[in-house]
């Protein structure tokens, strides 16, 4: 025998006077109405649980990187408070190194000054002749001065050479290296040997009695000049 379908009606009664409408649907599409209803809250939670999930997620994540922004942040002012005070450590050690460069620039320019004859070639008071100015052709300077005063070097260097003897005078040639010589002529021993460091102190001769005339000569690049013209003062 066939099995009888059972059907259900679904009344849907209006709040106000009017027919009643009713449907009629079987309890295999019933349960599927329902199944697939229960089957979209289910999708909908599980997608609203999912969507939360990744939500918190994205606030955690947003969070981080929030904190990471802010830790860079602080770095980013340490680094910058860190970055002034290198900038002033090196603009002081650029101002030490600049004036000690500067003092050792001075210091070397005085160190080349001293090797420059440009100095009085008599320690005291001289004469200076006017009418002797030449010298085999060549400009020298001639001093007068009285007994026991020194004729000394002129600037610091070196003695080059000692020529002459007690009959014809000697001639002391320092060099002071860098392109000058001084010459000093006088009749008396020298008090220097050939090789002797010298400076603007250093006794050449001590004029004895009859020997109290110096000739001073300078050389320039293998070239004599005037004397008086490197001279800063003289008698």
């Amino acid at each position: 025998m066939k099995k009888e379908k059972v059907r259900y009606h679904v009344l849907f009664v209006p709040d106000k006077d009017k027919e009643a409408v009713r449907f009629s649907v079987s309890l295999g599409v019933l349960v599927t109405f329902f199944m697939a209803v229960v089957f979209v809250t289910i999708a909908a939670l599980a997608y609203c649980f999912i969507l939360t999930g990744e939500l918190d997620q994205s606030n955690a994540a947003a969070l981080h990187l929030m904190a990471q922004v802010d830790e860079l942040a602080e770095q980013n002012a340490a680094m910058l408070v860190e970055n002034e005070e290198l900038q002033e450590k090196v603009e002081i050690l650029s101002d030490t190194v600049n004036g000690k460069v500067q003092k050792e620039q001075e210091r070397e320019a005085e160190i080349a000054k001293s090797y420059v004859p440009t100095g009085f070639p008599m320690k005291g008071t001289a004469s200076y002749s006017e009418s002797e100015t030449e010298f085999d052709g060549n400009p020298i300077a001639v001093f007068h001065a009285s007994q026991g005063t020194s004729a000394i070097a002129t600037a610091n260097g070196a003695v080059a050479s000692i020529a002459g003897d007690d009959v014809a005078g000697y001639i002391v040639m320092v060099d002071h290296g860098n392109g000058y010589y001084s010459v000093y002529r006088n009749d008396t021993k020298p008090k220097v040997k050939e090789g002797d460091a010298v400076t603007n102190m250093t006794v050449i001769y001590e004029m004895e009695a009859g020997h109290e005339t110096l000739g001073y000569q300078i050389i320039e690049n293998d070239q004599f000049i005037d004397p008086l013209s490197l001279m800063e003062t003289y008698g």
